[in-house]
């Protein structure tokens, strides 16, 4: 919906990942129909061919157009030629970048500069996908990311669900923050006096991440070396987090289909859970995440109304305590005006 098209993504027989248009190219039907909803499900599968539904053209999972019903009256048909439209894709660390260009000024490491350098060392591939969390908000994608990048709203938003974690203003500080071109990370740091729920104590003792403010020498996390480090919130601009703890992390997408409206997505992973009591452990941590997830989302549709009713005309945002979202609102506005 960004480019006013789909993209298909599919691992060919021979392993390789590649993207398309999800066109085809003989009078532009769409070759694999889904709606954009809430729902991850309905949007991926497993497929040996794209065949298109209105008149059987089908193609291979390279892309090539096979040979198709009726071809003698298509004299002048270069079936070569004739292929899925490709999509500039590119991987890191196990997630998959596509890039409308065909020939992109930056290659994606250039594009991630010393954020992505700054993850290199996370172990990714021993955490396991353990939940998923989408909605449709109506709200533009600048006034949701905002609401995910500063923990200020912490003090008075989640003060049932994480009660001193963010108690005080001095909590919601970042411990350190990066910039790195349009993209940047914070450090944050968790209450040292917080005092943990029975099933909080629990979790820890028993699961695989450790308790906010513990000591953990993890490659990829705490670039800054704060003290009382509790996670990391990376932002890839424009609309990709990637937050890392000591062994979790998860991910947000916020995906634009209007101007005021955005499907977002939220991944966690965690590292594999060797005995049942580590289970218990993450489906407290899913729940817990839950929790604080609907008070984040139950702001986004308000702020989004108010802000459409032009009643203010600039926002007062804090140096510090939303340095990211002054830099977000920064690098929009220099891309904007750049073209």
């Amino acid at each position: 919906a960004v480019w006013r098209s789909e993209i298909i993504v599919v691992r060919g027989r021979d392993g390789q990942v590649r993207a398309f248009h999800n066109v085809c190219r003989h009078r532009g039907m769409k070759l694999v129909r889904c709606e954009v909803d809430v729902n991850p499900h309905s949007r991926r599968g497993n497929r040996h061919v794209f065949m298109c539904p209105f008149h059987g053209w089908t193609y291979d999972l390279d892309g090539r157009l096979r040979p198709l019903m009726g071809q003698e009256y298509f004299p002048e048909l270069d079936r070569d030629a004739a292929g899925m439209i490709p999509v500039t894709l590119d991987i890191w660390n196990g997630f998959v970048f596509v890039n409308y260009q065909a020939q992109p000024e930056q290659t994606l490491r250039e594009h991630l500069g010393g954020l992505a350098s700054d993850l290199d060392d996370y172990p990714f591939d021993e955490c396991a996908h353990i939940a998923r969390y989408t909605a449709r908000v109506k709200a533009n994608w600048k006034t949701a990311i905002d609401a995910f990048h500063e923990s200020y709203h912490a003090c008075t938003l989640h003060g049932r669900s994480i009660p001193d974690c963010g108690q005080t203003p001095e909590y919601a500080v970042p411990g350190s923050a990066r910039v790195y071109g349009p993209h940047h990370s914070l450090s944050m740091w968790a209450n040292p006096k917080h005092q943990p729920t029975p099933a909080e104590m629990v979790a820890w003792k028993y699961g695989m991440s450790f308790a906010p403010g513990e000591a953990l020498q993890m490659g990829g996390v705490n670039p800054s070396g704060d003290d009382n480090w509790w996670f990391d919130i990376n932002v890839f601009f424009p609309n990709f987090f990637v937050d890392v703890g000591p062994g979790w992390y998860f991910t947000y997408n916020f995906w634009p289909v209007a101007v005021d409206e955005i499907v977002w997505c939220m991944d966690i992973y965690q590292k594999a859970p060797a005995r049942p009591s580590q289970r218990i452990a993450q489906e407290h941590t899913k729940v817990l995440l839950r929790d604080i997830l609907y008070e984040d989302l139950s702001t986004l549709e308000a702020t989004q109304e108010m802000l459409a009713s032009g009643v203010i005309g600039e926002m007062l945002v804090s140096p510090e305590l939303e340095v990211a979202v002054r830099h977000q609102h920064a690098t929009v506005m220099q891309w904007v005006t750049q073209g």
